[in-house]
């Protein structure tokens, strides 16, 4: 069985709360809602981490702040920065303009490992 985001998501919510990102202004009537392709968190320390909703949901990827280079940890795989118009928010700007560090977790222990150091 695959580690997917909606195997993640539960993960974060529990380690860091709430997501950081809701929709801000009443778009299509969505004021407050989660955002749909980027959820947004805080850990207790203040860097911020957002997951990757956009796609198929069968790969966990997330941005971290490059605060400095994740240590190896095996399941997990630095990729390409990518840019999302959603990153934006004054919440989410370290990870904003392809600033932040986009990683993909292969499994549960992998991408609680990373949550741990970067906690």
């Amino acid at each position: 069985m695959s580690f997917r985001v909606l195997d993640a998501l539960p993960i974060l919510v529990l380690r860091f709360g709430e997501t950081i990102n809701k929709v801000p202004k009443n778009r299509n009537g969505r004021e407050g809602l989660e955002n749909k392709k980027v959820m947004g968190f805080r850990t207790p320390s203040g860097k911020v981490l957002a997951l990757d909703m956009d796609g198929e949901f069968e790969e966990v990827k997330i941005w971290i702040e490059d605060t400095s280079a994740p240590p190896k940890i095996s399941g997990i795989d630095i990729l390409a920065p990518r840019e999302s118009h959603d990153l934006h928010r004054k919440e989410l700007a370290p990870l904003s303009r392809k600033a932040g560090i986009y990683l993909k977790a292969e499994n549960k222990a992998a991408f609680e490992a990373l949550l741990s150091w970067y906690s």
